[in-house]
C-alpha cells in the first residue's frame, strides 16, 4: 500500500541489464521539483507535497524520481555542509521508499534549464583544474553518498547534470584522459563511502554528437551513461516534433551509447508542441528506446511549474512541458507513459536486444593536436544517425561497434560517409573482410577516406568540382540522386573491383570487391551525410541500397513490414521472442509483417494498421538452436 513501507533492496547491474530482488527491474521516472518552488525546494521545503506528488508517481505506475542536489544549497560556505539540507535529502529518498520509488539524485548540480545555480564561493574555478575545487566535488558526493548509503532505494547517483556547462570552453579542452579521471574521483568517492552504489554522468545528446571527450567510449569508470535527447535540439534538420525522425533520434542515441555502456534516458520529452502531439511523441519514443536498449527513462518533467523564478523568468517556456499542469490536471503524455510503464515493468521485463547482424562502424578518431588545415573540415555526427535510420528502414538488426570489438560476429558492417580511416582502421576492415565479411563503405572526403587497392580495389584517377557528372546514380532498381557539399569530389577507377553503378561520367559509383573469403563494396558518395536536410530522407528509397547488400551477406531478419517508417525490432527473453513493432510516421499506416521463420518454413504474411506513433507487440517462441531470432508460430498481437 501507497502508505507502507515497501520491501526492496538496491538495484543491481548484471551484464547490462538492471536487477532489483533478483528481478529483472526496468527504471520508468521522472524528473522533479515542486511545482510552486521549482529550484528553490530544499530552502522551501514543503514535505506534505513533497510525499503527494511521489504518490501520485506511484499511483501513475511509475518507478523511479530523479531530482537535483543544488551545490549551494547544500554546501553553502566552502567546506560546511548544511544539516538541514542533509536531513531534508534523508526524507525525500524515505518518501520514495514509502510509495515505491526508487531514488536518482543528480550531484554536483549547478547547471539547470540554461542558467547557473553557483556556490557563492566558487568564485569562477575551474571545475576539472582547479585542484582545491576537485577536493571540494570529491568531498561533496562522498558526503552525499555517506548519507544516503542506508537508503534501500538509492537507483544511482548522477555526478552533476550536464555539468559541461558549467564552463563549456574549460569541458570542451578536456581530453579522454582528463576526463576518464575526474569520472573516476568522483565514483571513486561515492563507491567509498556507499559501496553498493551504480554511479552515471547525464549530458544532452552533445556526448554522442559533439567534439568534447564526456563521451560513452571513455566511461570505463562509470556503471552507466545518463543521455538526454530532445527533437528541437538537434543538428539533424527535424522537420517537427510529428516527425519520422523525431522519435528516431533517442533510440539512435541509446544505440550510440550502450556500444560502450548501458544507458539510462534521464531527460526525455519534447518541446514546442501541443499536448496531443507530445503525447504521441512519447508513445513512439520511448518504446523505440527501450527497444534500442535502454535501462531506463526519465521523462522531463513532473508538472507544470507556477513558480516565476529563476531560470523560468528567463525561460518560460520551461514550466509547461510536465506530464501534469499547473492544477494538477493529467495530460495525454502521462496516459502514454503510464501504458508504456505497465508493459515494460510487467509483460516487457527481461527482454532484451538481441546480437545483432549488422554493425555499424564508426572510425575511431585520431590524435591530430598539430594536424591544422589538414584536419577533415565538417562534422561526423548526421553519417552514423542516417545510418541508423536506413538501417531502421530496412528492418535490418544492427550495433554500433568500433575497431576494437568482435566484428567477425556481424555479417554485414556498414561504414557510412567517413570523413576519416586511418591505417589501423583499413588494416582492421581487411581482416574483417578476409575472414568472410561483407563491408559497405562510404566515402567522405577525398584525402582522408577515399579508397584504395588494397582494401577496395579502386583507384583515384582524380577530383573535380563539377559535382554534375557525379549528380547521380543507379542501383537494385533505385536511382539515387546526390547532393555534394562544397568541395573536391573523389573520381575512382576499378582496380581489381567490379563496378556495379556508374555515374552521369562513366567513372565507377558503386564497386564490390572480392577479398579472401568476403566482399567490400565501395561507394563514391558520402550517401548518408548528404541526407542531412528537411525532407530529403523522403525524395527516394535510400535503404533500398542497405537492403540489396544485406541480401548478399546473408543475413536473415525474422519479421519487417513493407512500410519504411515502421520500425521493426525484435528482442529476446531466453527462448521467448517480441517484436516492438512502432509507426514513427505522423499518419496512420497501413503495412503488411513479412515473417520469415528460420527452419525453412513458408513466410507468413499479417496486415496491421497503426496509427500515428502507434506501438505493437509481437510475441512467438524463439528457436533456440537458430543464429538469429525466428520461430514458428503465428505471433501472438499486443497493441497499446
Amino acid at each position: 500500500m501507497a502508505g507502507d513501507t515497501v520491501k526492496g533492496g538496491r538495484v543491481t547491474l548484471s551484464d547490462g541489464a538492471l536487477y532489483r530482488d533478483g528481478r529483472p527491474f526496468v527504471s520508468v521516472g521522472v524528473n522533479y521539483h515542486p511545482s510552486p518552488t521549482g529550484c528553490d525546494y530544499w530552502r522551501e521545503w514543503d514535505g506534505a507535497r513533497i510525499d503527494d506528488d511521489f504518490r501520485r508517481m506511484a499511483a501513475a505506475g511509475l518507478n523511479t524520481v530523479r531530482f537535483f542536489v543544488f551545490w549551494a544549497d547544500f554546501e553553502p560556505k566552502e567546506g560546511v555542509y548544511d544539516p538541514e539540507m542533509t536531513n531534508r535529502l534523508r526524507e525525500l529518498a524515505r518518501s520514495a521508499h514509502r510509495h515505491g520509488l526508487t531514488c536518482l539524485p543528480s550531484l554536483l548540480t549547478i547547471w539547470m534549464n540554461g542558467q547557473r545555480f553557483e556556490p557563492p564561493w566558487r568564485e569562477g574555478r575551474d571545475l576539472w583544474r582547479d585542484a582545491d575545487l576537485r577536493e571540494r566535488q570529491r568531498a561533496f558526493v562522498h558526503h552525499i553518498a555517506t548519507e544516503l548509503r542506508d537508503a534501500p532505494n538509492i537507483l544511482a547517483y548522477d555526478l552533476g547534470d550536464e555539468v559541461i556547462h558549467v564552463d563549456s570552453t574549460s569541458s570542451a579542452t578536456l581530453g579522454a584522459d582528463e576526463v576518464r579521471a575526474w569520472w573516476g574521483m568522483l565514483a571513486g568517492a561515492i563507491r567509498a563511502a556507499d559501496p553498493q552504489a551504480l554511479v552515471l554522468q547525464a549530458n544532452e545528446a552533445s556526448a554522442v554528437l559533439g567534439g568534447h571527450a564526456f563521451r560513452p567510449e571513455h566511461a570505463e569508470p562509470l556503471d552507466l551513461v545518463g543521455l538526454h535527447g530532445f527533437p528541437v535540439w538537434t543538428p539533424f534538420h527535424i522537420e517537427s516534433v510529428a516527425a519520422r525522425k523525431a522519435t528516431a533520434f533517442l533510440p539512435y542515441l541509446v544505440r550510440r551509447g550502450r556500444a560502450h555502456r548501458p544507458v539510462y534516458v534521464d531527460e526525455m520529452g519534447s518541446y514546442g508542441c501541443d499536448e496531443s502531439t507530445a503525447a504521441r511523441y512519447l508513445r513512439a519514443a520511448s518504446h523505440s528506446a527501450f527497444a534500442a536498449g535502454a535501462v531506463g527513462t526519465a521523462v522531463w518533467c513532473w508538472q507544470d511549474f507556477t513558480t516565476d523564478r529563476k531560470p523560468y523568468a528567463l525561460r518560460p517556456n520551461e514550466r509547461r512541458v510536465g506530464l501534469l499542469d499547473a492544477d494538477g490536471r493529467e495530460k495525454p503524455a502521462l496516459a502514454e507513459y503510464r501504458t508504456f510503464a505497465r508493459r515494460v515493468t510487467g509483460e516487457l521485463a527481461g527482454f532484451r536486444p538481441l546480437p545483432a547482424p549488422v554493425g555499424v562502424f564508426i572510425p575511431e578518431p585520431e590524435p591530430q593536436d598539430e594536424a591544422g588545415y589538414l584536419t577533415p573540415s565538417g562534422s561526423d555526427a548526421p553519417a552514423a544517425f542516417y545510418a541508423h535510420l536506413l538501417l531502421q528502414q530496412a528492418h535490418l538488426p544492427y550495433e554500433f561497434t568500433s575497431r576494437d570489438a568482435d566484428l567477425e560476429r556481424h555479417a554485414l558492417l556498414i561504414c557510412p560517409s567517413a570523413r576519416q580511416l586511418s591505417l589501423p582502421d583499413r588494416r582492421r576492415l581487411a581482416r574483417y573482410v578476409t575472414s568472410g565479411g561483407v563491408l559497405l563503405y562510404s566515402t567522405g572526403s577525398l584525402l582522408d577516406a577515399a579508397g584504395d587497392e588494397e582494401l577496395f580495389g579502386v583507384r583515384v584517377r582524380d577530383f573535380t568540382r563539377a559535382d554534375d557528372t557525379h549528380a547521380e546514380f543507379t542501383w537494385a532498381g533505385v536511382r539515387f540522386p546526390l547532393r555534394w557539399d562544397p568541395g573536391p569530389i573523389p573520381v575512382i577507377d576499378a582496380a581489381g573491383a567490379e563496378p556495379l553503378a556508374a555515374f552521369p561520367d562513366g567513372s565507377p559509383a558503386l564497386t564490390r570487391h572480392r577479398l579472401g573469403e568476403g566482399s567490400a563494396y565501395y561507394l563514391n558518395a558520402p550517401l548518408e551525410a548528404q541526407l542531412n536536410a528537411p525532407y530529403r530522407l523522403q525524395e527516394t528509397a535510400w535503404h533500398r541500397l542497405y537492403e540489396a547488400v544485406a541480401q548478399e551477406a546473408g543475413v536473415r531478419v525474422p519479421l519487417t513490414a513493407d512500410d519504411p517508417s515502421v520500425e521493426v525490432t525484435v528482442l529476446g527473453r531466453g527462448d521467448e521472442r517480441c517484436a516492438v513493432v512502432i509507426n514513427h510516421a505522423p499518419e496512420p499506416v497501413d503495412t503488411t509483417l513479412r515473417r520469415r521463420p528460420v527452419d525453412g518454413a513458408p513466410e507468413t504474411t499479417e496486415p496491421l494498421r497503426l496509427e500515428p506513433k502507434g506501438v505493437r507487440l509481437l510475441f512467438w517462441p524463439g528457436d533456440p538452436t537458430a543464429r538469429h531470432p525466428g520461430g514458428r508460430e503465428r505471433p501472438e498481437e499486443r497493441q497499446t
